[in-house]
């Protein structure tokens, strides 16, 4: 075939259209037909550095931006209790030793700023500097790794952890709280912003940078935020497990509950969090949403202040538990949907779990006598909480002040705007919660409690040599027998010194649209994983 001058010039004029229309961004990007899902919640999370904060409020919204090396399991949980461990940023780990874990990292995951992870960021993640050492700047590592002796680098993908001692539950607390991977380049950048005689601090700029733009490998990626309104989070496609169902979540803010049902009703909301028991039928009367509940690894609580005059005795303490009818709350509350555990642990804990403890009981008889020899004298205490905080929180306030004013103790109700003013020296009696963080008393009672705690340690609200003696026997013995006898101590202890008291641990439902496949789980995580979230 023959071409002619006039016949290249068409063929390279036409060439050039094409090119044309092919780079002025003409041609639309295909459509992403995701929807994007509306979760109202009663509260935002007070920040997005993932070992920083680690409250019920903070987790659900973190756990889809960050990953943990290894993953419990809560869609294919084990009969006694969701302790199945799974890959997640490792590929593999392995026991080398009652002190040493080493972990494989997968190859090509990728952090929201596009670096790739490497061993390297899970060193910086993992170092004394950042989350277990004597001044980490996220102290709250500390509590779950502060017996680290080191972490180290054997080749780019893989990380050795050796702890002080034995700690046979250690791969646990890589699957669990300030155990999520941050990108080391996202905070190592910041000190060289700043001039030298500042660098010292550089890990402080760091942090309150990563509240509130945070760098992760998970599902979603942080998009942007208004104080008290909302938190968006948007579909990080490259993501390592797959491609995200929605397009975006956005955490909106909705104090009230009615709102929240409202909402979802109408369709503004897609899922909405602590929907009441007494919704529940409510809710599952329309067609297109419906109630999905779980009763959580987290019990509601109520803390004593042991230095606070009025309840210095134990005698005090113990009458004031005794005399709290939980069966009558559970079931005018929470429709007896629930329970109160048998003392600070569940049957998670598998060979550490003890189901002949009586726990915390009802005798009012009894808390009378008590409180008579203790000689209280009717000195009115304040009892802190948060409004909205706690699903049923101040009515159970209300039925508690009303049971402890038949002995004749007298509480004022006093509410406050956060666990600052809850947690003042001259604090008395306030509310809180005990999340179970791993299938252990290592990842409770003492973290919660024992002597690295905030309780201990900050607040100085409780102390007990015995206490503490065994709980360093509980995280540091590789002899389970021994472990479950020092275990019994702590708890013997505990409940006869009575810092706190058990209430119940909570029926957390969400009203949900029936078009999304979600799970909720035993804790506070939302998990929008893809192989937990999917849109019909």
């Amino acid at each position: 075939m023959t071409f002619t001058p006039a016949g290249w010039k068409q063929r390279i004029f036409g060439v050039l259209v094409v090119l044309a229309f092919l780079f002025s961004g003409t041609i639309a990007a295909p459509a992403d037909n995701r929807p994007g899902l509306v979760v109202a919640v009663n509260q935002l999370p007070r920040g997005l550095e993932p070992g920083e904060r680690t409250g019920n409020v903070d987790v659900r919204v973190t756990y889809s931006i960050f990953d943990t090396l290894i993953r419990r399991d809560f869609r294919n949980p084990m009969p006694d209790g969701g302790v199945r461990l799974i890959p997640q940023l490792a590929e593999s780990w392995k026991r080398l030793d009652p002190r040493t874990v080493e972990v494989k990292l997968r190859r090509g995951v990728k952090f929201h700023n596009g670096d790739e992870l490497t061993a390297d960021d899970v060193l910086f993640t993992f170092s004394p500097e950042r989350l277990w050492g004597k001044k980490a700047v996220v102290p709250n590592g500390r509590r779950y790794f502060g017996h680290l002796e080191r972490v180290e680098k054997t080749d780019p993908y893989t990380v050795r952890f050796v702890t002080e001692k034995p700690d046979l539950v250690f791969e646990q607390r890589l699957a669990t709280y300030t155990s999520w991977v941050v990108s080391a380049r996202s905070w190592l950048q910041h000190k060289d912003k700043l001039p030298k005689e500042k660098q010292k601090d550089w890990m402080q700029e760091a942090l309150k940078a990563a509240r509130w733009n945070p760098v992760g490998t998970g599902p979603y990626k942080f998009k942007g935020w208004k104080k008290n309104e909302f938190v968006q989070l948007e579909a990080n496609d490259d993501y390592f497990a797959g491609k995200p169902a929605a397009r975006s979540i956005t955490f909106k803010s909705v104090p009230e509950v009615a709102t929240r049902i409202a909402g979802l009703v109408s369709g503004e909301f897609d899922i909405i969090v602590d929907v009441p028991p007494d919704q529940i039928a409510v809710l599952d009367r329309y067609p297109d949403i419906e109630a999905r509940s779980v009763v959580l690894e987290n019990t509601h609580i109520l803390v004593f202040n042991t230095t606070h005059p009025a309840l210095k005795d134990k005698r005090v303490r113990q009458a004031l538990s005794l005399t709290i009818d939980r069966g009558q709350i559970i079931k005018s509350l929470w429709r007896g949907k629930t329970y109160t555990p048998k003392g600070h642990q569940l049957p998670s804990y598998g060979p550490m779990y003890n189901k002949d403890r009586a726990g915390y009981v009802y005798d009012p008889k009894k808390a009378s006598r008590l409180l008579k020899e203790a000689g209280y004298k009717g000195q009115t205490v304040s009892y802190r909480l948060i409004p909205n905080y706690y699903l049923n929180g101040l009515e159970v306030a209300q039925i508690v002040q009303e049971m402890w004013r038949k002995i004749g103790f007298s509480v004022e109700l006093q509410m406050v705007e956060n666990f600052d003013q809850k947690r003042t020296p001259d604090a008395a009696i306030y509310a809180w919660s005990n999340s179970y963080r791993l299938p252990d008393p290592t990842g409770a009672i003492h973290v919660l409690w024992g002597p690295t705690s905030a309780i201990q340690r900050t607040y100085k609200y409780w102390t007990s040599k015995e206490f503490n003696e065994a709980a360093e026997i509980v995280l540091t013995s590789s002899d389970m027998k021994v472990r479950f006898a020092q275990f019994q101590k702590m708890l013997d202890i505990f409940e006869d010194e009575m810092p706190m008291t058990m209430l119940y641990n909570p029926l957390e439902t969400y009203g949900v649209r029936k078009k999304i496949d979600w799970k909720p789980y035993e804790l506070y995580f939302m998990d929008f994983r893809p192989d937990n979230l999917k849109i019909k």
